[in-house]
Order: structure tokens, then C-alpha cells, then sequence
């Protein structure tokens, strides 16, 4: 009952949206009757959950198990959700129930929300179904080849969702089977990370698309999609392999395991043989791949810069450590894959027992999550940084991030130009 009461804090704070909570459900359950277990055969309904992240405000559609949503009485629960929790778009075990979450405000589009309700909600059965992928590290898709030849395959995707007549579709999925190919052939391990990644979130926005009838939207962002690419890849290609599998293998997904590769999937489909190099250039040029490696050549002088940027500002620069075993909410669409660096995001929130590290300059995460960094100021390490008996959280700020230091941690000194966060010794320990 204590830790109930520590975690169910009644609020009643307005929404941040002008879209009201009973409007959202409604649309939600509308939108779970009509997919109505048609793509994946089971339902897609569950309980939803929609928080703010600024000031932990819930609304819900049924009450929770411990108690923390109260009726409004209007059919929508609400509450205050967790501090220390991550707020964001995805499935969380809360309150003795597994809920999709959606953060506030939502897409002001409905067609947007619909394939966003939908894309969180196949999350939530996605174990269920034994889909569940680990995170795939794409970083050659964010390089100058990768780049390159993602994009002639998805001009061809297009081309081929846009395309009038079965001749021309075929030829249009020819030309991305074979750019696809030539591609993964260039960097080790690229089919494997690439199909893993697209068994993730790839299903999650096909099966929102195709409810929502957002071909055409898939079609416009293929053709003017920017980088980075090496997670964000997948929102584009899943939906635009699944549609075009629609049309010649109706009830694919039925079928599909953990070791589907669905692009795979696409050119057995479809009875495309084998393609070469040869064929993988007469796609790039029919397709404008001329002006294409012109512009990526460009790209890349500005991309290199940038990365260096980064190697010298949170690698060889003055840097704070955050230490393994932190939780961590950012935007995938801004997310940076290097290799041998790591993965830069330039907005990020991290949590752990030692606080909260909000992020709106640039951090780096190690690919392994073993640690992370944020630049820190040369002056860092000094008395105002120290462990005090103070109960309160203490709040400390360096370039372009800000962290509530929790009782019982200190920002210390490691090395040169190395800081970490540390639990503070009891006075038994000293």
C-alpha cells in the first residue's frame, strides 16, 4: 500500500493537446474494430495510455490494477503517471497492466494518429506473436554508399507504389531488389541488421499504414526522406515492402517469422532471379543516380566534418560519463549511427538511479549502451558537484544539457578531462 501510494499521485492538470482524451479513445477503438485482427490475426485492442511529459498528467482508457487512475466520469481514467519513468511512444508495464503509451501532444492529422495508435498498439502483441527483434545497429546506411543505394531502392519503391500497371511495378521492384542487394553486399553483416530492424519496426508502421490507407504518404517520404537513415530506414521500407507484397501475397504476414527477411520476401514474390552489379547500375542510372551521387558526394564532405565534430567534442574533448543501466528516451528520426563511435543524439532524455539528464545540445551513446557522454566544461568537478546531506535533488547544467543530481550521487573526477557520476561514500566507508 506504501508503494502504491508513493506511485499513484492524483493530478488534475489540463491536457497539452486540443485533441480532448475521450476523442483519442474513441478514435482508437475505431480504429482496433476495423483492422480487427485482419493483418496479424489477433486484435490490436488494448489498454491505452496517453501522459504528458512535462507534467506527468495520464489519461487512460480503464482503470489501472493498483489503483492510480480515477474515473472522471466520462469513461476516460486519469492520474499522474511515474517521475523517473520514460515518457514516450511504445508499450509499458504499469500499474499491474501492459499499455501502449502515446506521449502528448499527438499528430494534429488523424490519419497520422491512426497509423501511430496502430504501430505502438502491434508492439504490445509483438512478443505474443515472437517477433520481438533486439536493436539492429545500421550504421552503414548513414555512409556515403549506404546512403546512396538506399535511396536509388527506395526512388524504385516508389516508383513501383505509384506505379499504373503490373509491367511497370515489376520492373520498378527489379530495380530495388537489385539495389537492395548491391548494397548489403558492400558492407558486412547488412542483411542481417537491416532485416532485423525491419522485423522491429518495420511490421509496427506497415501495420499502421495499411490500416490507416497511407500509401501515399509512404510514397512522398520515400522520395524525400533525409538523413540520417540508419534506424529511421525502416519506417520507410517496412510499409513499402508490405504494400507491395499486398498486392501479389495477400495474408504474407501470417507467415512471417523470425527469420523472415521481408525484402527477401519481396523478390521471391515477385520471382525476381538473382540480380548483378550491372543490374544494380542500370537501375542507379535510369533512376537518376547521377545527380543522386552528386548530391551524396556533398553530403558526405559535410557529414565527415560533423563527425569529427563529434569525436573531438564528447571523445577527446573534456566529457561527463553516464554510466550503464540508464534508461533512455529520443527521437530515432535525428539519431545518428557511427561506426566505431557510437550513436549520436542530439536530443535526449537519460535516467537512472543517479537523476535526470535531459539533453538538447548533442550526447553519445556507446553501441553496446555501456556508457554514454555529454560535454562537460573544463571547471566541472569542483565543491558544488560534491555529495551533501541534503535530501533534495541538486541541479547542474553544462553545454547544451542539464541534470537533477539524485541525494546520494556526486559528479567526481576520473582522469584527464574524464568525469563520472558516483555514489557518494557513507562516512563508514571513508
Amino acid at each position: 500500500m506504501l508503494l502504491t501510494a508513493a506511485f499513484c499521485l492524483w493530478a488534475q492538470l489540463p491536457p497539452v493537446q486540443e485533441i480532448p482524451p475521450r476523442q483519442v479513445f474513441g478514435e482508437a477503438r475505431t480504429a482496433w474494430r476495423e483492422e480487427g485482427g485482419q493483418t496479424w490475426g489477433v486484435s490490436l485492442a488494448g489498454p491505452l495510455l496517453l501522459v504528458d511529459p512535462k507534467t506527468r498528467q495520464a489519461w487512460a482508457t480503464e482503470p489501472d490494477k493498483d489503483g492510480c487512475l480515477k474515473d472522471s466520469g466520462d469513461g476516460v481514467f486519469a492520474g499522474a503517471y511515474p517521475e523517473g519513468r520514460i515518457v514516450a511512444n511504445t508499450t509499458v508495464t504499469w500499474a499491474g497492466k501492459d499499455w501502449v503509451m502515446l506521449a502528448l501532444p499527438l499528430p494534429t492529422d488523424q490519419r497520422e494518429r491512426k497509423v501511430l495508435l496502430l504501430h505502438e498498439s502491434w508492439h504490445r502483441v509483438q512478443r505474443g506473436l515472437n517477433l520481438f527483434m533486439p536493436e539492429a545497429f545500421n550504421a552503414h546506411l548513414d555512409t556515403l554508399e549506404g546512403r546512396y543505394w538506399l535511396q536509388v531502392e527506395w526512388r524504385a519503391l516508389a516508383r513501383a507504389l505509384a506505379a499504373n500497371g503490373e509491367e511497370e511495378r515489376q520492373v520498378s521492384v527489379s530495380y530495388a531488389v537489385a539495389a537492395r542487394t548491391f548494397r548489403q553486399n558492400l558492407f558486412p553483416n547488412a542483411a542481417d541488421n537491416e532485416k532485423s530492424l525491419l522485423l522491429q519496426e518495420g511490421l509496427a508502421e506497415y501495420t499502421g499504414v495499411r490500416a490507416a490507407g497511407a500509401k501515399d504518404t509512404v510514397i512522398k517520404e520515400l522520395r524525400r526522406a533525409r538523413p540520417p537513415y540508419s534506424r529511421t530506414f525502416a519506417y520507410l521500407s517496412g510499409p513499402a515492402y508490405g504494400l507491395l507484397l499486398d498486392d501479389v501475397s495477400p495474408g504474407w504476414p501470417l507467415h512471417v517469422n523470425r527469420g523472415t527477411d521481408i525484402s527477401v520476401l519481396l523478390q521471391e514474390a515477385y520471382q525476381i532471379p538473382a540480380p548483378t552489379e550491372r543490374d544494380a547500375r542500370r537501375a542507379a542510372e535510369r533512376l537518376g543516380g547521377a545527380e543522386l551521387r552528386k548530391r551524396e558526394e556533398a553530403e558526405e564532405k559535410r557529414r565527415q566534418q560533423h563527425i569529427e565534430l563529434i569525436k573531438t567534442l564528447f571523445v577527446q574533448g573534456p566529457h561527463l560519463k553516464i554510466p550503464p543501466g540508464f534508461r533512455l528516451q529520443f527521437n530515432p528520426s535525428n539519431t545518428e549511427n557511427i561506426e566505431g563511435v557510437g550513436a549520436y543524439h542530439p536530443t535526449a532524455t537519460y535516467m537512472g538511479d543517479w537523476g535526470v539528464l535531459e539533453v538538447t545540445d548533442g550526447s553519445l551513446r556507446a553501441q553496446d549502451w555501456s556508457e554514454a557522454r555529454v560535454i562537460a566544461p573544463v571547471t566541472m568537478g569542483g565543491r558544488d558537484h560534491r555529495g551533501s546531506r541534503s535530501s533534495a535533488p541538486r541541479r547542474v547544467t553544462g553545454p547544451g544539457w542539464s541534470l537533477e543530481l539524485a541525494p546520494g550521487w556526486s559528479i567526481v573526477q576520473s582522469g584527464a578531462g574524464v568525469w563520472v557520476l558516483a555514489r557518494d561514500m557513507k562516512e563508514t566507508d571513508r
